[in-house]
């Protein structure tokens, strides 16, 4: 793996993790499956950037289908939002939520 590959998959571990923190804040959905779909990519990712054994593709390709089955139709990580009262706390919170899960899709993208 390249240089700049394995900074990509250490950027989507990354992100993956502060999606994680984003979700398991918010008490209030039942977002169990995705917390533990989180933990399984990026002990999977960490694993298997420090054995540097498998090709970057054939990493970002065994974390796409993890990654698609947290978004189903109405239902797990699709309908997710973070409510709070304050407003611009609401904004915040959920536009960070939407950029990550941007940037996570982009690198997904790239790499099949």
């Amino acid at each position: 793996m390249t240089s700049s590959e394995k900074d990509s998959i250490r950027n989507l571990t990354k992100l993956l993790k502060d999606m994680y923190g984003i979700i398991a804040s918010n008490s209030d959905n039942d977002v169990s499956y995705g917390k533990k779909n989180i933990i399984r990519m990026v002990d999977y990712l960490e694993g298997e950037l420090a054995n540097d054994i498998i090709g970057y593709k054939e990493l970002i390709n065994a974390v796409i289908e993890p990654y698609k089955s947290m978004f189903p139709p109405k239902g797990g990580l699709s309908e997710f939002h973070i409510w709070d009262n304050d407003y611009e706390v609401r904004y915040k919170v959920n536009h960070e939520y939407e950029q990550i899960k941007a940037q996570i899709e982009a690198i997904l993208s790239k790499g099949k």
